[in-house]
């Protein structure tokens, strides 16, 4: 019950509008290579879902970011912290793609500590028949592991860390209707199965940082925040929605 009706009303509709205005975000999962991509991404983000990055920063009529500000004293409480949006993304799990394995969130992340939290809210109901989150509940207790390349569910190249921990963990798939919300630990492992419900799973997670935190392009290299977000720099020196700087933030 985080979000009411009409809300996640609106959220459907921006995912549709974001259908309908263009092709979704390519593949973004490699933050760590070189240019060069590996064989195992030739499908794209496309075999995995449908996914738009970051619409929060794009136009007024397309954008989430009056949605998240509703969302900051909220957040705040979570965090206990100033919160600053850092990334955020509408995407649709259909069925026929392919299954998530397990992973965490914050190596892939250009920031220096696992600070923060991503607020995972489906859009539709959401079990494991339609390909629901699975957590590996106390898994964020055994540290950072590698960034995992989300087609083969083995660590990147260049890193030879076990990807072996979350099976260590007992796993849950909560059941969850529009409006429910799960906020993830940066560390948390957690999958996605195949979508065998017969109509698309459709989700808003957006991620949030302490204002205090900061940048560190060295741990997501490639990430495309990297090139918008002075390295080294506390999260909120550029407001609240860093990568809307230079629009109108409240």
């Amino acid at each position: 019950g985080v979000f009411d009706k009409q809300t996640v009303g609106r959220l459907q509709a921006l995912l549709d509008e974001q259908r309908a205005a263009g092709t979704p975000s390519r593949q973004v999962l490699y933050t760590h290579l070189p240019p060069a991509v590996p064989a195992s991404s030739q499908e794209g983000m496309a075999a995995l879902m449908e996914q738009w990055l970051n619409p929060h920063a794009c136009a007024a009529r397309l954008s989430t970011l009056p949605i998240a500000e509703k969302l900051r004293e909220w957040v705040r409480s979570l965090l206990q912290a100033e919160p600053v949006l850092f990334q955020d993304l509408l995407m649709s799990k259909n069925p026929g793609h392919k299954p998530f394995p397990f992973h965490q969130d914050f190596p892939f992340w250009p920031v220096a500590e696992p600070a923060g939290g991503v607020l995972w809210a489906p859009l539709d109901p959401v079990d494991e028949e339609a390909g629901g989150l699975t957590v590996a509940c106390g898994s964020h207790l055994a540290g950072i592991g590698p960034p995992i390349d989300l087609h083969s569910g083995g660590a990147q190249p260049g890193f030879t860390a076990t990807v072996e921990t979350p099976l260590r963990f007992a796993a849950l798939t909560p059941v969850l209707d529009p409006g429910d919300a799960i906020w993830l630990h940066p560390l948390l492992w957690h999958r996605s199965g195949r979508n065998r419900s017969g109509r698309q799973r459709r989700v808003w997670a957006s991620t949030w940082l302490p204002a205090e935190a900061r940048w560190l392009h060295a741990r997501a290299p490639r990430h495309p925040a990297t090139l918008r977000l002075p390295d080294g720099e506390p999260v909120g020196a550029h407001g609240w929605a860093p990568l809307t700087a230079g629009q109108v933030q409240s």
